[in-house]
């Protein structure tokens, strides 16, 4: 490492610790509080998964929302069924976030990791979704999640959202 390279990466770090604490400041402002999620998921991969979880969502700005979810369930494959689950942190971005249109689309990307019992290795998979959020009733946003990770996936989700968010 040069002299001029060990001069960048302390300006490197100022800017990204300016650019983190902009951020928080900003998202304190004018983002909704964290909510819950509850949800229900069929993966279809290295065999068929069924499974319910639960998890915590927290805006990250205005457009954007990152969920940190754990399911638990069942896998069928090479002949048996076994205990399975997985940890999901998946960001996405929001492309209505006000709940101006009935419909809300938004598409994130994140990280699973899959386990399923007698497996000797766990491993994590790049996960990409995409999903329509319907009409917000009795203080739940009902959606249909679709995407890659581990596999195909297909998810209903309940989300407590605050009525003016998504």
């Amino acid at each position: 490492m040069t002299r001029a390279d060990s001069h960048r990466i302390p300006r490197a770090l100022k800017a990204l610790v300016l650019l983190l604490l902009g951020a928080g400041a900003a998202r304190a402002q004018n983002s909704p509080p964290a909510y819950s999620e509850y949800r229900a998921d069929a993966l279809v991969g290295r065999g068929t998964s069924a499974q319910l979880g639960i998890g915590a969502v927290i805006p990250g700005g205005v457009y954007s929302r990152i969920s940190a979810d754990g399911a638990a369930g069942a896998t069928w494959r090479r002949g048996g069924t076994h205990a399975s689950g997985r940890v999901d942190v998946i960001a996405r971005f929001l492309l209505d976030p006000f709940r101006e249109a009935p419909v809300g689309l938004s598409f994130g990307a994140g990280v699973s990791v899959p386990y399923v019992d007698g497996d000797a290795h766990v491993r994590p998979y790049l996960t990409l979704v995409a999903d329509i959020e319907g009409r917000r009733r009795s203080g739940l946003t009902p959606a249909l999640q679709i995407g890659l990770g581990g596999g195909a996936r297909v998810g209903i989700v309940l989300r407590r959202s605050v009525s003016r968010w998504r």
